[in-house]
């Protein structure tokens, strides 16, 4: 379907799976006049379509209105050289995107950031992060400029997989002071990022769970620039 320039139909309206693949002509899968029609979509898969440069393109006049709930539960990214945003604008108060487990993304040289702020802090089901061969990604979450949350807190309970392979611009999970904490993950892969650092300082750490349910600092762990990382085990 090398001319197909839309995919979208109100008769879409339930849809809870969407591949789409080799569509040249498509720059926004989801162009903001089908904005409400997508919230029973759970399983997203494009691939190999040259020209997109948006997922989803919101409008940022709807923030007045009630914020629509979604049932998104995968994203697969794959061979798009265009893509710059899976959402236009961060759909705080647009769009709630709380239900996210597993995220894929690679060969999407564009992007620069994956997640907006308030993707992020909402992440709490988030199982499983690849990220893969993204060569301008600086950061996995965008630094938002004048956020009433200056030290947000990232808290990726279920996350037991994280990937990160080549992404030689990747410097940090986000830009500035945070809080990261991935009590369940379990298989950590980081591999051709030469400008992140892993460590903030000698002092990061890994948390043990005694018995008595404290923490205990046991010793330091390599991970992402954060004020704290802390893996419960």
């Amino acid at each position: 379907m090398e001319n197909l320039k839309t995919i979208w139909h109100q008769q879409f309206d339930s849809l809870k799976t969407l591949k789409v693949n080799k569509c040249d002509k498509i720059t926004v899968v989801f162009p903001s006049s089908v904005q409400k029609t997508y919230n029973n979509l759970e399983m997203l898969d494009i691939k190999n379509c040259a020209s997109v440069e948006e997922i989803f393109e919101l409008n940022s006049n709807e923030k007045g209105s009630k914020e629509d709930a979604t049932n998104l539960k995968e994203i697969t990214l794959s061979e798009m050289p265009k893509l710059k945003n899976i959402w236009s604008v961060d759909p705080q108060g647009i769009l709630s995107v709380h239900n996210l487990e597993n995220v894929d993304v690679e060969y999407c040289g564009s992007m620069e950031y994956l997640f907006p702020l308030s993707v992020a802090i909402c992440c709490s089901h988030l199982k499983t992060l690849w990220l893969q061969w993204c060569g301008n990604m600086k950061e996995i979450v965008a630094e938002q400029k004048g956020s009433v949350s200056a030290n947000p807190k990232f808290e990726f309970n279920q996350l037991n997989t994280l990937n990160l392979c080549d992404l030689p611009k990747l410097k940090a999970f986000y830009a500035v002071n945070h809080t990261l904490t991935c009590p369940s993950l379990r298989t950590q892969f980081v591999s051709g990022c030469s400008k992140l650092n892993l460590y903030k300082s000698s002092i990061t750490s890994i948390h043990k769970k005694l018995q008595n349910g404290k923490l205990h600092i046991a010793e330091e762990v390599p991970l992402f620039i954060v004020e704290k990382v802390c893996i419960i085990y």
